[in-house]
């Protein structure tokens, strides 16, 4: 069976295009591995809307924590997730804490508080987004100390974009993630937010968030002589978010009127040229 035939492949595909299409330009002998990365990623992500209370989103986080020691203990679960990460990982020197914090760090997303502090905010998005993108690389064969860094912030701008990009789902899930320092300094309420009201503080707030995402990928851009040949591939998110951020600027840094299929075929053409030319 082809890698992009695979249950996890398939997964990734259905709910995480984006990382799909980015696992296309990886190495193949570490496309499966990256797959069953982002099908686990994926399953610790949905838990919030899975479950009816926080008692059992920590049940399935658990299970997750346990299926994850099972794997370094060579006693991987027949699941059809863990088994292919468990081949992904075992010949590889990757930490298991990193999993575990990316495990620990969802447990904030079963419970309604957002995140008191942009500090707060971002260790999140390190611990969750960044984490992974580092696992993705340790997973294709890098351990060099600044690739894996670069490497951490571009999961770290990868999910600053895409949290802004999914306030209308977190909405739907009455969820809020943004810190609640910035909507105290640009005046912006709870009520604001979950009412999707014409605010011109919230659009600010966004145009300050897409700033910060503007100023990691520009540097990330200046660094890119440090990334290792073998994981340029995961920086092509970096073409993705640049032009998720146009999109966001187009509508006026209001959250409630992105477009993201009106600009799906140009940010598909931005991939492919950033693929073919290397470009971050």
């Amino acid at each position: 069976m082809s890698e992009i035939e695979t249950y996890c492949a398939k997964l990734v595909k259905n709910y995480d295009y984006d990382r799909f299409l980015v696992t296309l330009f990886a190495p193949a002998s570490a496309r499966e591995g990256l797959f069953a990365l982002y099908a686990f990623n994926h399953e610790v992500a949905k838990i919030r809307e899975a479950v009816s209370e926080p008692m059992l989103g920590e049940i399935r986080l658990q299970w997750w924590r346990e299926a994850i020691e099972g794997i370094y203990e060579n006693n991987p679960r027949n699941h059809e997730i863990v088994l292919p990460l468990h081949q992904a990982v075992q010949s590889k020197n990757i930490p298991m804490q990193s999993f575990i914090d990316i495990i620990d760090a969802r447990a904030a997303d079963i419970y309604d508080e957002n995140p008191e502090t942009l500090n707060d905010f971002e260790n999140y998005l390190g611990k969750t987004s960044g984490n992974l993108s580092k696992l993705a690389a340790q997973i294709i064969g890098v351990q060099d100390a600044p690739s894996l860094s670069l490497t951490y912030d571009m999961g770290l701008v990868w999910g600053l974009i895409g949290s802004m990009r999914t306030i209308r789902y977190h909405i739907s899930l009455k969820k809020l993630s943004l810190p609640q320092d910035m909507m105290d300094q640009y005046g912006v309420g709870k009520r604001d937010i979950f009412g999707q009201m014409e605010n011109e503080n919230i659009n600010k707030l966004i145009k300050d968030l897409c700033q910060s995402a503007k100023q990691y990928l520009d540097q990330l851009a200046q660094d890119k002589k440090q990334i290792e040949p073998e994981i340029r591939s995961l920086f092509l998110l970096s073409a993705l978010s640049r032009s998720y951020l146009n999109m966001i600027k187009k509508a006026g840094y209001n959250p409630f009127q992105f477009n993201e299929r009106a600009g799906m075929f140009q940010r598909q053409c931005r991939l492919f040229f950033s693929a073919l030319f290397g470009l971050i």
